[in-house]
């Protein structure tokens, strides 16, 4: 088969940060492939055009539209794969809609699929579970494939340093998703840094926790202090607990972590098994903010051992801290985790309407210690709170007299600047807890990709360079050095790889 096309699509549940999950499948994809990226929330998905293989992800909020269209494009005659968190959780039911699942991390099953597609399109069925790449050994991702300028990205280019997360919390799927924490060689993530377009003024590690080896980490951050590049990236809380970690962090140029603290209750910690000391909160805040890094904290609702108080809890709590940004969910027990099993089991699962998985105030479990109204409101009552005019004025004038925050601009703009980011993500929230905003918010997300109004005029998805975009990929990297070769998984932890899994195709 000469020059087959291939279309890569996600469908994000809101206007995310750029991933590099179908960047990274594009690298590995043989060259015989004419390739397209499409996020479906930021370009218009041309379903007429000719297409001989179609890659599909999405989250569980966006999987029952992601079902339809691999159905609508498998009526056609189009091969189709389907990868993710969801359908890894959830290969058997995947597979009534597409020829194909991808479980866990995908690069090497991808390589597969392409291979058996170029010798015959009809091997390509069933569910494929193979071993986790080598980190060490891939090609850089092809962000070259993606609209970079959509996203914000002058301030959130996507990077990757890390797969998985050591922890093992009860409400996450990454452990499953991932065979282990492991890390890129330190020069292919400096690869990542300089070829990015000239456009980009600050970097976000997409790693659910980059800083979870610290030998690694403190060898990553002496190679970017060197690059001048300022990032964000997520971190558990005990990264921050030792100052020189956050001073280190800083000199890389990081401006902003975020980490998960989920509850100031320290039952609900215990109990979703989040290895986490509440008491310890304040101090990790306090560090950071001292460093001159921006602080955000994310914070989850309706644990078992949460009463109607925590709310109010919430907000005396951050009340009290130099948080810059926090944002507010429900648990939400997505299929495949150890919660959604226990949920399940104990017939406290409210609905399993994949759309309602969308967090926030979305209630989906009936909690134990108050109605599924209070743990809503609740929800609704601490965000708009924490968002207020009031608060938001506070925190950016706090923010302001930390004389360490860095500068995105001119000195003289940092008051306006730290004014409008808190008065915009009043104004984000704002429209996510009030019902009738939510309504228009989620049809505007929708129709979002009609901005672009040059894509009215193109007729295929497949575009040549339109705008300043990153360089081509590189070869893989080999250079020596500390963590330079080694991608293995991490010492002393045991790693099952799942098995080869062929099933008969299935019916069209």
């Amino acid at each position: 088969m000469s020059s087959p096309r291939l279309k890569l699509i996600t469908i994000p549940w809101e206007l995310e940060v750029p991933t590099l999950a179908l960047a990274s499948l594009a690298a590995v994809t043989p060259p015989q492939f004419e390739i397209a990226i499409v996020d479906l929330l930021r370009e218009r998905l041309l379903l007429d055009e000719p297409v001989d293989l179609v890659g599909i992800t999405a989250s569980t909020p966006r999987i029952k539209a992601a079902y339809a269209l691999a159905q609508l494009y498998r009526d056609r005659g189009v091969t189709v794969v389907m990868g993710g968190h969801h359908v890894t959780a959830m290969p058997e039911e995947a597979l009534n809609y597409c020829d194909a699942v991808v479980c866990g991390e995908g690069e090497t099953s991808w390589q597969r699929i392409c291979e058996d597609f170029l010798c015959d399109p009809t091997r390509v069925r069933g569910i494929y579970r193979d071993a986790p790449p080598d980190l060490g050994k891939l090609p850089q991702p092809r962000i070259d494939l993606m609209h970079l300028e959509r996203y914000g990205a002058a301030f959130y280019y996507p990077l990757i340093a890390s797969r998985g997360c050591p922890e093992a919390c009860t409400f996450c799927f990454a452990k499953k998703m991932t065979m282990g924490y492991r890390t890129y060689p330190i020069s292919h993530v400096i690869e990542q840094v300089k070829r990015r377009p000239k456009f980009i003024r600050a970097g976000y590690f997409v790693d659910d926790n980059l800083p979870a080896d610290p030998d690694y980490t403190r060898e990553l951050f002496k190679a970017l202090e060197k690059l001048g590049l300022q990032f964000g990236m997520q971190a558990r809380h005990e990264f921050s607990q030792d100052p020189t970690n956050v001073h280190a962090a800083k000199k890389a140029g990081c401006a902003l972590i975020s980490s998960g603290y989920e509850s100031v209750n320290q039952l609900s910690l215990d109990g979703s098994a989040k290895h986490a000391d509440a008491n310890n909160y304040r101090e990790v805040i306090k560090n950071i903010f001292d460093a001159g890094i921006m602080t955000s904290g994310n914070w989850m609702f309706g644990f078992d051992q949460d009463t109607p108080d925590v709310f109010e809890r919430t907000l005396e709590f951050l009340d009290s801290t130099e948080l810059v940004h926090s944002s507010f969910t429900a648990e939400i027990p997505f299929p495949g985790t150890a919660s959604f099993k226990r949920y399940k089991r104990e017939g406290r699962l409210l609905t399993e309407d994949y759309d309602a998985y969308v967090g926030k105030d979305g209630v989906v479990v009936k909690p134990l210690q108050m109605t599924a109204d209070q743990l809503r409101d609740g929800i609704r009552w601490l965000a708009l709170q924490f968002f207020s005019p009031r608060r938001c004025t506070q925190r950016a004038t706090k923010a302001f007299s930390n004389k360490k925050l860095p500068n995105f601009g001119a000195a003289w703009l940092k008051a306006p600047a730290l004014l409008g980011l808190n008065y915009y993500q009043m104004w984000q929230w704002q429209y996510r807890m009030q019902p009738p905003l939510q309504w228009l918010y989620q049809r505007l997300i929708s129709v979002n990709k009609y901005r672009y109004v040059g894509d009215l005029f193109r007729g295929t998805n497949f575009w040549k360079d339109e705008l300043p975009r990153a360089a081509a990929p590189a070869a893989p990297i080999t250079a020596t050095g500390p963590f330079a070769h080694v991608e293995g998984f991490k010492k002393g932890r045991k790693h099952k790889l799942g098995l080869v899994e062929k099933r008969p195709a299935t019916p069209r």
